[in-house]
């Protein structure tokens, strides 16, 4: 017999009890539709976990530290042998190095603190760093007392009027702004210009420096050097910890350093460890590996990418008891087809010994079922996936408007993939074939001689 009369015959049968046929389709649109959507709520859990992170930092990029020993002292220092080791990884696309910091910042009359941090300049495009306004800083000299910089979107949001009531953050601006026409919202502004504002800034013990105060709080310290910097850009802000750090040039930073720890009062030393080093990987995937083995060469290792470890561990548990929640239904479904194709096989028995008579192959008979359990599945999982996308659609539309009011703009609820869908399909077509099994064996093995008398 031809696969074409084989399927002409199985899809005769589907047509001719159409309601019980419609029956058992349905039970395998429900199911279908129960284990998508379902599965569907897991894998957008996973995509949101993931955009949050991408929020906070590269999913490429390893923080390197160093470690202490039970002294207190460094055990692995983070030098330029550290540097050319992270290098020699495989698949480390880039290395930088970083040196930190700290003092008080004066732009004009107002004053303020932010973290000052040395990179390498060649490596801000690969650190992907974007400048908003101005451009990204390079190597280029602004004179021997000038100092280039670059702001973070919110650093000059940390600016304040000492002379303003309420002391620190009192002269903060809020600017109002309306959206939808109602709604009124306020923005903290910064109360000046950075990229035309003459920067300074200055290593002290006197936190109240430049608020006019005629007591400073260590009267014994040392005068510290007043350096000038030139801002060259202010960052796109990507809400993490660089919208709030000013950048320089990281040989800069190590002069400045030895300027802070002479005026501190610490040890020089001639070999200045850097405070942190960045490590960026060619992909997501190699960023773990990486980790681990920077952490087996003794250094303080870690990436945003294990957050995404630990929270798609979290999510694949979820698809598991959400995607098991909804074969339940799949499983019933499966029954409904079985029981299908067994009265199917009660209805038929006279064809089927027919059929044995006059030597059609007992593979073809098996193969005739088989077709009208798949043709079951199919039908059942197109309609399903098309519920499914239906109901997903419906989801994300009530989280993108808010619910109880409150908005939640961009946000999906469910998330139906390419591969998802077809595997719905197979799925279900798979789970036909298998119902479908047992009552086709049982039609093979019919004695010809019972069929007929029936």
């Amino acid at each position: 017999m031809k696969k074409t009369d084989i399927f002409a015959i199985a899809f005769g049968n589907f047509r001719r009890r159409k309601l019980r046929s419609v029956l058992t389709v349905l039970g395998v649109v429900i199911g279908t539709a129960s284990i998508v959507v379902m599965i569907s709520l897991g894998i957008a859990v996973n995509q949101s976990f993931e955009q949050q992170i991408e929020t906070i930092g590269d999913l490429t990029t390893i923080n390197v530290s160093a470690t202490y020993g039970a002294n207190g002292k460094v055990v692995n220092p983070l030098d330029d042998a550290a540097v050319l080791s992270f290098e020699g990884i495989d698949d480390v696309d880039a290395v930088s190095p970083e040196i930190s910091i700290s003092g008080k910042l004066l732009a004009g009359k107002y004053v303020g603190y932010a973290s000052i941090i040395g990179v390498r300049t060649d490596m801000l495009k690969k650190l992907g760093f974007e400048a908003e306004q101005g451009q990204l800083l390079n190597t280029e000299s602004a004179g021997n007392k000038t100092i280039l910089c670059m702001f973070g979107s919110d650093v000059a949001l940390n600016f304040y009027d000492p002379k303003a009531s309420g002391g620190g953050g009192g002269g903060i601006v809020m600017k109002e702004g309306y959206v939808g026409g109602d709604e009124i919202i306020s923005e903290p502004v910064a109360l000046f210009d950075p990229m035309d504002e003459k920067i300074r800034l200055r290593f002290t013990f006197d936190y109240s420096y430049g608020e006019k105060t005629t007591t400073p709080t260590d009267p014994a310290a040392a005068p510290a050097t007043l350096y000038t910097f030139k801002n060259m850009g202010v960052l796109k802000p990507v809400l993490g910890e660089r919208d709030y750090t000013v950048y320089i040039d990281l040989e800069t930073a190590k002069s400045l350093k030895k300027d802070q720890m002479k005026y501190e009062g610490q040890k020089l030393t001639t070999k200045l460890n850097y405070d942190q080093i960045k490590v960026m990987t060619n992909s997501i995937s190699k960023t773990l590996e990486i980790t681990k083995v920077i952490k087996e060469m003794g250094y303080e290792a870690w990436s945003n990418a294990e957050w995404i470890q630990s929270m798609q561990e979290q999510s694949r548990m979820l698809q598991l008891l959400l995607g098991g929640i909804g074969s339940v239904s799949l499983f019933v479904a499966a029954i409904g087809i079985t029981n299908t194709m067994i009265m199917s096989i009660y209805e038929r028995t006279h064809d089927i010994g027919v059929m044995k008579v006059i030597g059609c192959v007992l593979k073809d008979i098996r193969d005739m079922f088989l077709c009208e359990a798949a043709i079951i599945g199919l039908f059942g999982g197109v309609i399903g996936l098309g519920l499914s996308f239906g109901i997903s659609i419906l989801l994300n539309f009530i989280g993108q408007s808010g619910v109880s009011g409150i908005s939640a703009e961009g946000m999906n609820l469910s998330v139906i993939p390419a591969w998802l869908a077809l595997a719905s399909v197979i799925f279900a077509i798979f789970v036909g074939v298998a119902a479908g099994f047992f009552p086709a064996r049982r039609a093979m093995r019919l004695s010809a001689l019972e069929a007929m008398r029936n």
